[in-house]
């Protein structure tokens, strides 16, 4: 299965979390993915640490378990008065957060908006004023 791949990468520049996903959650086991979303869960929850950027690159499709764990960090981001913004989705990917209802969507207590790469999204990112 994964052996020593991790599910998430993880890189922190600024106040932002870049969380790269390394593949579908198949091909981990669950307390890797579990741990994966801990430990996102734990960078977010650092002083200074306000937005997500979700780089979906690497993976072609996602299902259930990565919605709830997208769903879970975004309401996080939201509570420290941040940002979840995602970058190289493909057409499908971005049909089914729309779909869900998770995309753009005002109505929810977090808004993700799509980019279609990480500079686009990181520049968005550093346009926004700081929390007051």
């Amino acid at each position: 299965m994964s052996q020593n791949r991790q599910l998430f990468e993880f890189e922190i520049a600024s106040d932002t979390l870049l969380l790269t996903v390394n593949g579908p959650f198949m091909e981990f086991r669950d307390s890797d993915v579990r741990n994966a979303y801990n430990e996102a869960y734990r960078l977010l929850s650092q002083p200074g640490a306000r937005h997500l950027l979700v780089d979906f690159s690497r993976l072609e499709y996602f299902g259930s378990t990565f919605v709830g764990i997208l769903i879970r960090l975004a309401r996080k981001v939201r509570q420290c008065g941040g940002e979840t913004v995602l970058c190289s989705l493909s057409g499908t990917m971005q049909e089914m957060l729309r779909t869900l209802m998770l995309l753009e969507n005002t109505k929810t207590d977090f808004v993700m908006k799509p980019f279609a790469d990480t500079p686009q999204a990181i520049a968005y990112l550093q346009s926004l004023p700081p929390v007051s």
